[in-house]
Protein backbone atom coordinates (compact mmCIF):
# COMPACT_ATOMS: atom_id res chain seq x y z
CA UNK A 1 0.00 0.00 0.00
CA UNK A 2 1.35 3.35 -0.70
CA UNK A 3 1.10 4.66 3.07
CA UNK A 4 3.25 1.61 4.16
CA UNK A 5 5.73 2.92 0.72
CA UNK A 6 5.67 6.76 2.32
CA UNK A 7 5.90 5.97 6.04
CA UNK A 8 9.34 3.40 4.94
CA UNK A 9 10.71 6.29 2.77
CA UNK A 10 10.44 8.46 5.84
CA UNK A 11 13.64 6.49 8.07
CA UNK A 12 15.71 7.60 4.80
CA UNK A 13 15.07 11.09 5.58
CA UNK A 14 17.50 13.11 7.70
CA UNK A 15 16.16 14.39 10.87
CA UNK A 16 17.20 17.81 9.82
CA UNK A 17 14.61 17.83 6.98
CA UNK A 18 12.05 16.01 8.93
CA UNK A 19 10.23 19.91 9.64
CA UNK A 20 10.21 20.68 6.09
CA UNK A 21 8.64 17.37 4.88
CA UNK A 22 5.70 17.64 7.65
CA UNK A 23 4.63 21.14 6.68
CA UNK A 24 4.78 20.28 3.20
CA UNK A 25 2.18 17.03 3.54
CA UNK A 26 0.60 19.20 6.25
CA UNK A 27 0.22 22.30 3.76
CA UNK A 28 -0.61 20.29 0.84
CA UNK A 29 -3.67 18.58 2.97
CA UNK A 30 -5.10 21.75 3.63
CA UNK A 31 -5.17 22.55 -0.01
CA UNK A 32 -7.14 19.43 -1.28
CA UNK A 33 -9.14 19.82 2.15
CA UNK A 34 -9.96 23.27 0.86
CA UNK A 35 -10.48 22.44 -2.50
CA UNK A 36 -13.31 19.00 -1.24
CA UNK A 37 -14.87 22.40 0.94
CA UNK A 38 -14.99 24.64 -1.82
CA UNK A 39 -16.47 21.99 -4.60
CA UNK A 40 -18.93 20.33 -2.11
CA UNK A 41 -20.17 24.20 -1.12
CA UNK A 42 -20.14 24.89 -5.57
CA UNK A 43 -22.37 21.79 -5.89
CA UNK A 44 -24.12 23.13 -3.20
CA UNK A 45 -24.96 26.43 -5.09
CA UNK A 46 -26.04 24.86 -8.15
CA UNK A 47 -28.52 22.36 -6.81
CA UNK A 48 -31.91 22.01 -8.52
CA UNK A 49 -34.83 22.37 -5.35
CA UNK A 50 -36.60 19.21 -7.29
CA UNK A 51 -39.90 20.02 -5.19
CA UNK A 52 -40.05 23.62 -6.10
CA UNK A 53 -39.66 22.58 -9.90
CA UNK A 54 -42.48 20.11 -10.02
CA UNK A 55 -44.76 22.88 -8.24
CA UNK A 56 -43.84 25.53 -10.74
CA UNK A 57 -44.14 22.90 -13.52
CA UNK A 58 -47.82 22.28 -12.06
CA UNK A 59 -48.57 25.67 -11.74
CA UNK A 60 -47.80 25.87 -15.64
CA UNK A 61 -49.97 23.10 -16.38
CA UNK A 62 -53.23 24.56 -14.22
CA UNK A 63 -52.29 27.91 -16.41
CA UNK A 64 -51.38 29.94 -12.86
CA UNK A 65 -48.90 32.48 -14.06
CA UNK A 66 -50.11 34.75 -11.28
CA UNK A 67 -46.85 34.13 -9.27
CA UNK A 68 -44.52 35.00 -12.50
CA UNK A 69 -43.72 38.15 -13.39
CA UNK A 70 -42.60 39.24 -17.33
CA UNK A 71 -39.15 40.00 -18.21
CA UNK A 72 -39.12 43.66 -19.94
CA UNK A 73 -35.98 43.22 -21.47
CA UNK A 74 -34.63 39.64 -22.07
CA UNK A 75 -31.16 40.77 -22.71
CA UNK A 76 -30.45 42.77 -19.39
CA UNK A 77 -32.11 39.75 -17.74
CA UNK A 78 -29.74 37.52 -19.30
CA UNK A 79 -26.36 39.52 -18.54
CA UNK A 80 -27.58 39.88 -14.89
CA UNK A 81 -27.97 36.07 -14.71
CA UNK A 82 -24.27 35.65 -16.06
CA UNK A 83 -23.37 38.16 -13.73
CA UNK A 84 -24.87 36.50 -10.84
CA UNK A 85 -23.46 33.04 -11.55
CA UNK A 86 -19.90 34.67 -12.38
Amino acid sequence: MIKDDIINELQYIPESKLQALYELIHYFRLGINSEIVQESSEDEDLKIDKDQCLRTLQKIKQGDLSSFSEIGDVKTYIQNLKDEIS
